[in-house]
């Protein structure tokens, strides 16, 4: 990471991938016991396509494995049982070129190309095997199902700006009227769906799930198995809230579901958006772990030092890049200028185009720039002050994102101000923001660099969990 790189506070744990399997562009762990999506019942909205195997990009060596000079694809690595892949015949060692006549010059390829599909579209792969050009035609196979051990997991959908967002509802044995929970994740546009069994995320559903409560997530709009809406990087945050609200309303209308007893626990920036749904939609208690409650200004120019410091850089660049950055933030998040204003400046250009991604249209930090001036400008204490719940505030110690415990205590503290003794704070002193216990900030962002997701995964502190289904339990 470039020092002072402002690297945004929600950002949800990674999608571990062992053998990168491309589900759709997007790499998701697999469920060894997953089932295909045509075994269950019919379901409102049909499976995205998935091409089922594990890929890497082409390189001279590897062209030469293949038996070809000069061609451009993806090499195949694994075939995964059940996919597109094998069913049209795809080998290891294979080369695809093409899909539906979509060339395929590298990975960053296949997303596009495969954007649209849904399982039983036609589909024609172009490969090479040994050198010699083949075609295979058939039909896309669905994503795989989720299973959950303590609970059947059903595929669902919640209307949506003229269209239809995914719904997962993990929905426990049982009879009559249930306890629930709405999940709310960080702020990456990255599927709900897939998760391998050791995702932290997973691990939070499956332990209320477990507790005998139905579980929702909502697709974020533009993902998953979501048809008609518009692209996640494209909506703002009051979007976002109210794409979550559908959820959290679907859930209250489960017919199993007691619409008294239903809870929200948010991850990150999940810890803006549950409150805000909260403060006009009631419900039994809201759970946030590692979140902020300051003003978006504030915590971009905190962490832009906390966090490049970690990263160790040569100590006058960095503090350099820091100042330089404040201005540019005061700029956009307190004047109000546009980007394309600000970027008339070449060093402004600069900063914005490496330091905050900016595409040079719309977007920054991977969303729509005005999600973040959003953040910066709602009243976020004052929707923790209209909640009017029980809330339970978790913070991890060793987190290098969602840094602040004073933040913590302040929502708090608060919760307490206007409705004393409702709300909790609960320290993890060795974990982190994606629920590992690292014992420190550097060696969680050591390891987050190095991109050692298994290892943090590994890591997940099962205390956390435990400890939200214990406060619900009490409440």
């Amino acid at each position: 990471m470039a020092a002072c790189r402002a690297p945004v506070l929600v950002h949800e744990p990674p999608i571990m991938v062992r053998h990168l399997f491309i589900l759709l562009a997007l790499h998701l762990g697999v469920h060894a016991s997953a089932q295909q999506a045509d075994a269950r019942t019919p379901d409102p909205l049909r499976r995205k396509g998935w091409l089922g195997l594990g890929f890497t990009p082409l390189t001279d060596s590897l062209r030469a494995v293949a038996g070809c000079k000069a061609c451009n694809g993806v090499f195949v690595e694994e075939v995964v049982p059940s996919g597109t892949a094998e069913a049209l015949g795809l080998r290891a060692g294979d080369v695809v070129q093409a899909i539906n006549g979509g060339a395929i010059a590298g990975p960053e390829s296949l997303g596009p190309v495969l954007a649209g599909t849904r399982a039983g579209d036609p589909v024609t792969l172009t490969y090479l095997r040994a050198g010699a050009e083949r075609k295979a035609r058939g039909r896309m196979k669905g994503r795989i199902l989720e299973t959950d051990p303590h609970a059947e997991v059903i595929y669902d959908a919640v209307p949506f700006r003229g269209g239809r967002l995914r719904a997962i509802i993990n929905r426990p044995p049982g009879q009559g009227r249930m306890k629930a929970m709405l999940f709310i994740p960080g702020y990456t546009c990255s599927s709900q769906d897939g998760w391998s069994a050791d995702h932290p995320y997973a691990r939070i559903v499956h332990a209320f799930s477990k507790a005998g409560y139905v579980v929702l997530r909502v697709e974020k709009t533009g993902l998953g198995d979501s048809e008609g809406t518009p692209a996640c990087e494209d909506c703002d945050l009051h979007g976002e809230v109210e794409s979550f609200t559908a959820g959290l309303r679907k859930l209250k209308s489960l017919p199993y579901v007691d619409s008294t007893q239903v809870f929200i626990f948010g991850h990150s920036m999940g810890g803006v958006v549950g409150p805000m749904i909260a403060a006009t939609e009631r419900v039994k208690g809201l759970m946030v772990y590692g979140t902020t409650a300051k003003s978006w200004y504030e915590y971009q120019m905190e962490m832009n030092r906390l966090q490049g410091m970690l990263a160790k850089p040569d100590p006058m660049t960095f503090e350099a890049d820091c100042r330089a950055q404040a201005a540019l933030a005061y700029e956009y998040y307190i004047r109000k200028r546009s980007l394309a204003d600000i970027a008339t400046d070449p060093r402004s250009d600069t900063l914005l185009r490496s330091y905050w991604e900016w595409d040079g249209g719309q977007r920054i930090f991977s969303r729509n720039h005005e999600y973040w001036r959003q953040i910066q400008d709602v009243d976020l204490l004052g929707a923790w002050r209209d909640a009017a719940t029980r809330v339970l505030v978790l913070f991890g110690g060793t987190d290098f994102q969602a840094f602040s415990r004073a933040d913590h205590e302040q929502i708090v503290y608060t919760v307490n101000h206007h409705a004393p003794g409702t709300a909790t704070l609960q320290v993890f002193p060795g974990t982190d923001h994606f629920m590992a216990v690292t014992g420190t900030m550097q060696e969680s962002y050591d390891l987050f660099m190095r991109g050692d997701i298994p290892k943090l995964f590994e890591l997940f502190d099962h205390e956390v969990p435990k400890a939200a289904v214990q406060w619900a339990e009490a409440q």
